[in-house]
């Protein structure tokens, strides 16, 4: 909770003017009874209407200014609220691009989500309120007790026995909310995971007729979710009627005690007795108001607790600085072996690669065989558990130092919403027109372009929902050629490509980075038989590496790949 507290220090002197005004808006408040007080004592009992009007008057007088006070601390702490709701949300998705592959799992989309939307909003609504309260309270008690004893000590004290009794039942239902906003707020994290799930493979859900199981799924995490926001909120509401029983019992004992006083001793007056009752009201008020924070706090401080494990993350920041190096494209691999998190066996295991620059290489190997793990490690996404990765001799480079000199093609494709000329120029912001329609030349995907109406403005949908397979990852692969690197990375980006596509584009990247290191991971032979060297990977071993004549003689797996794909025949 400390640390999003911490959020609100810029904004000191804000939340100070808000508090301030809420101060003085609650001073307003204590004063209009003792005016009113008068009224009666002075005024009714004297028949002095002048004095009434004057009275009056100086009520409207500190209505106005308590309305003013309201006015611009509302202004003021919605605009601290709204600036810290900004900073955090600013914080968390900065620190999501930070955040190891193992973090990002155990945390999951859907609960960042959640956190960055429904936790922030909790927060944010407790701290509006707390902003208001922190001087309400204080005000409203001290106030509301000491005008009170200067009209009569007596009712003042009968006043003071009722609010511990409030208090207790207070704490009492906020200790069993605690646990129920936590339960609910973890299933909505599992709604949301569930919700993605089913948008993301609604296809596979449809042709597998697996609707009612999906809807089953929702339907049990909501009702767990609903439950345990509906216990929370039958103890919450029961803190208002109970505390406006306590309220009424207090004022029925003090007009009670105070009529009964007031025959036997004279004392207090009529206009007193009027101003213990609204005293008490605007006590019971402000110990009403805390009441709720108390109640909300475990609410408060469950989404604090989620947000904080996203911003105290450790994340993958790099030690080392980043530097402005351009890499020769040497690449070493030297006895790498990394192993997944609670897995029993690890992905990739004592590999040794060495890759020169200017080499075209290719990594190939079935499904399973840790080709995306060496991608991930080339990429500096994952360090490896044993063995170290060297480019150009040495290992200590930054992750964003790496990543600068190495343009990738990933396997998953990525298409943003915008133009098709937007979602080249992210290789190369600086790109001119002549650069951009070369690098579509060579990823074959020119004559599509030119061949739209409005060309390179053609607007795109998120995920590139109207191209096909093999458009999206033509795209890809021009942004990444138009992308200047000393080392290409293509990560099986050419599967949906049909064979006669796929050679004439390894034709032109053969010519267009002749020089440039590029390694090109697949499953087909023939995106790798032209490589000057191809390494075979099984089960996370280098089972064997050598030109595509030599693997056929020395290595089965690669023999039996090459025959499963081919027929056997020679190429």
């Amino acid at each position: 909770m400390k640390d999003i507290v911490s959020y609100l220090r810029p904004y000191r002197g804000k939340v100070v003017l808000a508090i301030a005004m809420v101060a003085v808006s609650t001073l307003c408040n204590l004063l209009l009874p003792t005016i009113m007080s008068s009224i009666v004592n002075t005024g009714v009992y004297g028949a002095d209407f002048p004095y009434i009007v004057r009275c009056c008057a100086a009520m409207l007088l500190v209505a106005l200014v308590g309305l003013g006070a309201v006015l611009l601390g509302a202004k003021t702490s919605s605009q601290v609220v709204a600036d810290f709701c900004a900073d955090l949300r600013r914080d968390i998705f900065q620190k999501v691009h930070t955040l190891t592959f193992e973090e990002f799992g155990a945390m999951g989309t859907a609960a960042l989500v959640t956190r960055s939307t429904h936790d922030i909003e909790t927060v944010s609504w407790v701290a509006s309120m707390l902003s208001g309260t922190v001087a309400t309270i204080p005000v409203l008690f001290l106030g509301g007790v000491l005008l009170a004893l200067r009209k009569d000590t007596v009712l003042s004290l009968l006043l003071l026995c009722f609010i511990p009794a409030l208090f207790v039942v207070v704490v009492l239902i906020g200790r069993r909310i605690d646990p129920l906003w936590k339960k609910s707020d973890d299933y909505t994290d599992r709604q949301n995971d569930i919700m993605r799930e089913r948008l993301w493979g609604i296809r596979v859900i449809r042709a597998f007729n697996k609707e009612p199981h999906e809807q089953e799924r929702l339907a049990d995490a909501t009702r767990v979710m609903a439950e345990n926001i509906i216990r929370a909120n039958v103890h919450m509401g029961a803190v208002a009627p109970l505390a406006l029983f306590i309220f009424n019992a207090a004022a029925v004992v003090i007009v009670w005690v105070g009529s009964a006083r007031m025959e036997m001793l004279g004392a207090p007056s009529a206009g007193d007795i009027f101003a213990i009752v609204q005293y008490i009201a605007l006590v019971m008020n402000g110990v009403l108001m805390a009441s709720f924070a108390i109640v909300m706090f475990p609410h408060a401080k469950v989404a604090a607790g989620r947000i904080a494990q996203v911003t105290n993350a450790k994340g993958s920041a790099d030690q080392a600085p980043e530097e402005e190096a351009v890499f020769r494209g040497d690449i070493d691999l030297e006895h790498v072996t990394f192993r997944y998190d609670d897995a029993d066996e690890p992905a990739v295991s004592d590999v040794t690669i060495h890759i020169r620059a200017g080499q075209k290489v290719s990594v190939i190997g079935g499904t399973g065989s840790g080709k995306s793990t060496l991608v991930q490690l080339l990429l500096a996404f994952r360090a490896p558990t044993q063995g170290t990765i060297r480019f150009d001799g040495r290992e200590d480079w930054s992750a964003r130092t790496i990543r600068r000199n190495i343009s990738a093609v990933l396997q998953k494709t990525a298409i943003y919403s915008g133009t098709i000329r937007d979602n080249l120029l992210m290789g190369d912001p600086g790109a001119g027109e002549e650069r951009l329609r070369e690098a579509a030349r060579i990823a074959q995907i020119s004559t599509f372009i030119e061949g739209l109406d409005q060309g390179y403005d053609h607007e795109l949908i998120q995920a590139g929902k109207n191209l096909s397979g093999g458009q999206k990852q033509r795209l890809n692969i021009a942004r990444a050629v138009l992308k200047n690197a000393p080392i290409y990375l293509f990560d099986d980006s050419f599967s949906a490509l049909d064979f006669l596509t796929e050679a004439r584009l390894r034709e032109e990247l053969n010519t267009g980075m002749a020089g440039r290191t590029r390694i090109i991971i697949t499953q087909r032979v023939t995106s790798a038989m032209d490589s000057d060297c191809i390494f075979v990977m099984d089960q996370g071993r280098l089972v064997g590496q050598g030109k595509h004549r030599e693997l056929l003689e020395s290595c089965p797996i690669y023999r039996e790949i090459y025959a499963s794909q081919t027929g056997g025949e020679q190429v």
